[in-house]
């Protein structure tokens, strides 16, 4: 098991990497994107501090460029590397050989990640399944009979850490050979929602917690859709198991196109309220998924270098979905173990009761169209939605560079526009006015 360094144990070329990082990541006007840019053109965050004066070859502006040489970014970053001497947790950089290629390649991918765990699952053959918080007992029976199955091919299951979907797949996939990773929408030393504090504590000592934001972040709305990203960016493809027409887990599905990764739907009975979104998904080119075997056959190609296949997935694993419901139930909560490593998800099972009193606090998740209103003031909205109906089609970092304001407000605002239907995302992370 890896653990990667954390900041007392990084040297001092790392370090200064690290507090170069910092910096691209807390000046006004760079966001995911314009960092991105940097890091490719330059090489590496310490090289791009140190040649802001070539900016523009990155496709930035000067603007942004003498933003930077005011140190304006050093108040925020001192706090931030403060905030993670004190935890642990390492710190993987975009220039560590361990930064996960897929990921790499994203054209915003995060600087730098925190992590928790075993990082040696950053190389695996990674495979995303997320959906609803209110789901179903069959959509929790089919989220963690497909986790097992992958999992125990020995294909990496990524999630997001919330109630339903979520944790059902976590727990299954770490009780199996393949193992799971969480990325959060919060700080990595903030567990949220509670009600899943075993699920945390088991997926650092066998799985891989990771987030990129800064430690002690809170789980504001604006967090969970711009971490669907790095879910869907670490993966082969995207199952949704159980979505609403107004999912969080449809953005994570958006996003999985836009980054050219496959995205798969569990159908779902007709007329289900809990399974329109996968239908749309299904009506617009997803694919319909009803065993592991869809899967496993549908990635074959891109599987067959780790050694996987649908041989892999042994017959055992294939008998557990003709069990009945109650049998089901257990395997899910890791109640019937049936070998020695089945004891890890024992340890992810929670009271209800505690469930149920978070059920409430994670709407914030994903905004309601009351918090979506908050997001996006009227008076900032008015001069966003004028920009984008004069200019045309922009991304956030250009809208924030030309609005001057901070970048996380913009995502903020267009999260919240998107969820009114007053703005649209259209491919390479784009932006246009409603109609």
């Amino acid at each position: 098991m890896s653990r990667g360094l954390s900041w007392a144990e990084m040297g001092e070329e790392a370090r200064t990497e690290y507090w170069a990082s910092l910096a691209l990541r807390h000046c006004t006007g760079l966001g995911a994107r314009s960092c991105a840019r940097l890091l490719r053109t330059f090489g590496s965050a310490y090289a791009a501090v140190q040649s802001r004066q070539r900016w523009r070859e990155a496709g930035l502006t000067q603007k942004q460029a003498a933003e930077m040489a005011t140190g304006s970014w050093r108040v925020t970053a001192r706090q931030e590397w403060d905030s993670v001497r004190g935890i642990d947790a390492a710190i993987l950089l975009w220039t560590d050989p361990q930064y996960p290629a897929p990921l790499r390649q994203l054209p915003d991918a995060p600087v730098l990640l925190y992590c928790q765990g075993d990082i040696s699952l950053l190389q695996a053959p990674a495979f995303a399944i997320v959906g609803s918080r209110r789901s179903t007992e069959h959509g929790r029976t089919v989220a963690a009979h497909m986790a097992r199955c992958l999992s125990s091919c020995g294909v990496t299951i990524v999630s997001g850490m919330a109630l339903g979907i979520d944790r059902v797949a976590h727990e299954a996939a770490l009780a199996r050979i393949g193992r799971s990773i969480g990325v959060l929408g919060t700080g990595i030393d903030v567990i949220y929602p509670r009600g899943n504090r075993g699920v945390f504590d088991a997926m650092r000592e066998h799985g891989l917690l990771i987030s990129e934001f800064m430690p002690g972040a809170l789980p504001l709305p604006e967090h969970f859709p711009v971490r669907n990203r790095i879910i869907s960016g670490l993966a082969l493809g995207v199952l949704v198991v159980e979505a609403a027409s107004r999912s969080g887990s449809l953005i994570t599905a958006r996003l999985a196109l836009e980054q050219n990764r496959e995205v798969y739907a569990v159908p779902g009975p007709a007329l289900d309220s809990h399974c329109l979104g996968c239908q749309d998904l299904v009506r617009q080119g997803a694919r319909p998924v009803f065993s592991a075997e869809d899967v496993l056959r549908d990635l074959a190609d891109q599987l067959r270098p780790y050694g996987i296949s649908q041989a892999s997935l042994s017959e055992e694993e294939k008998s557990v979905q003709d069990q009945d419901d109650g049998a089901d139930q257990a395997v899910i909560k890791g109640e019937a173990a049936t070998d020695s490593r089945r004891v890890r998800a024992d340890a992810c099972t929670q009271k209800d009761e505690a469930v149920k009193a978070d059920d409430q606090s994670s709407q914030r998740e994903m905004p309601s169209l009351d918090a979506a209103e908050q997001l996006a003031p009227s008076e900032r909205r008015a001069l966003l939605l004028d920009c984008l109906r004069q200019k045309g089609p922009m991304q956030a970092d250009d809208l924030a560079c030309t609005l001057a304001m901070p970048v996380s407000e913009m995502n903020a605002m267009l999260v919240g526009l998107e969820m009114l239907g007053q703005v649209r995302r259209l491919p390479g992370a784009r932006y246009e006015a409603g109609v």
